[in-house]
């Protein structure tokens, strides 16, 4: 696609700021949140995440904690409209812990995802706090969205390499986020999908083309069930404490090899891939993919084509951007994708050239009961460069 030039949108100095969200709910209590999963982490730090959490709580959540993007589905029944209390956004002294977490025991975590902890895990959602309060619905960034049609693509190029991640976070529950794959053994997805700012989650599997409304477990899971080999977050992540907006809301996870019967694949292989591109999102236009569970109850992949953008209202000079959607808890993690389609040949010309470019990944939202219709997302720049460098040097094929 061309690029265009920057346009003054004169709607942007008429949107006031809100409080933003990132995508998140917890497990049903009395589920036995046990680890199967082996992490093997240097000079991890005792978490403090109840204490980040209390604040957000009350206001979204009677489960449990809250660290991504609004639950603005049915399936919770308090705090859609309420205004979140303020969390200081000042960069911490530090990172609190390692960015980077490895699988010692990939089996262990396949085993663990039974069907029924696939079906009671909730989405993610992440709180933007800092927002100052606003009249809600006045986002006015256009976009169209629909399932993905038809349904059985699914297992075609290139919505195949987009699917659900599902995770633990330990003493809490067990969650789900969405992800794609950018390399032969690399899933992209948003930092609060691996991370709370205070220490790693555990037990991801990526599941590739997942359609949870098919009635066995081989259609649901068309491509396989993917168990994490290991997981990177930049340090910002940390040392900002998982603010919103957030520059680096963004991590890269290695996915081990598995044998389908003729010996051990990679995931590539499989469902296909795209490409990750650095300083894109500033200006483009975008397919957004992903498993919002405010339709077809997180079980069908969604589709939002959207080029109307703005700076986060409040945060001028961050690295991140808001664009028209209405999904919302479960697409945390979601690529937003640059000249989505196929064939691969059939490349468009212009700038920005690329066909199935990643240019960033599903950050937040708002947490105003759905009227504002915006997700937020962090532009891949050379922090996102750094950490998929260093996931590609572990192992020759992960690239």
């Amino acid at each position: 696609m061309a690029r265009r030039p920057r346009r003054r949108d004169d709607r942007k100095d008429r949107a006031p700021s809100q409080p933003r969200t990132r995508f998140r709910c917890v497990h049903p209590a009395g589920d036995p949140a046990g680890i199967q999963g082996d992490n093997s982490m240097s000079d991890q730090q005792p978490s403090s995440l109840r204490q980040k959490l209390l604040p957000l709580a009350a206001a979204v959540l009677t489960l449990g904690a809250i660290v991504g993007f609004s639950q603005l589905s049915a399936n919770v029944t308090s705090g859609a409209g309420a205004k979140p209390t303020h969390r200081q956004s000042v960069p911490l002294a530090g990172p609190t812990g390692p960015t980077v977490v490895t699988n010692s025991n990939p089996d262990a975590t396949k085993a663990y995802w039974t069907t029924a902890k696939l079906q009671r895990a909730k989405e993610i959602s992440l709180v933007r706090t800092d927002a100052v309060d606003m009249s809600y619905g006045a986002a006015n960034l256009d976009f169209t969205r629909s399932r993905i049609t038809p349904q059985t693509a699914n297992v075609a190029a290139p919505y195949r390499s987009v699917g659900k991640i599902f995770f633990t976070q330990p003493g809490v529950g067990d969650f789900q986020c969405s992800g794609s794959i950018i390399a032969k053994r690399i899933v992209i997805t948003a930092a609060h999908c691996v991370n709370s700012g205070h220490g790693f989650f555990t037990n991801w599997v990526f599941i590739p083309g997942y359609d949870g409304s098919k009635p066995t477990l081989a259609t649901q899971r068309p491509l396989g069930t993917w168990a994490w080999s290991s997981a990177q977050v930049p340090s910002n992540w940390l040392t900002t404490d998982g603010a919103l907006p957030n520059d680096t809301d963004f991590a890269a996870m290695v996915f081990a090899d598995q044998d389908f019967g003729s010996g051990p694949l990679q995931l590539f292989k499989k469902a296909g891939k795209f490409v990750a591109v650095t300083n894109h999102l500033a200006d483009t236009a975008v397919t957004m993919l992903g498993y919002p569970c405010n339709f077809d109850s997180c079980n069908i992949m969604q589709r939002v084509d959207t080029s109307d953008h703005r700076i986060p209202p409040g945060s001028s000079g961050s690295n991140a951007y808001e664009y028209g959607s209405d999904m919302t808890g479960g697409s945390s993690g979601g690529p937003w994708v640059e000249n989505f389609g196929n064939p691969l040949s059939a490349a468009p010309s212009g700038g920005y050239a690329t066909r199935n470019a990643v240019v960033a990944v599903t950050s937040y939202g708002y947490l105003d009961g759905g009227s504002a219709l915006v997700l937020g997302a962090s532009n891949l720049d050379s922090r996102w460069q750094d950490i998929f460098s260093a996931r590609c040097a572990v192992a020759v094929g992960n690239c």
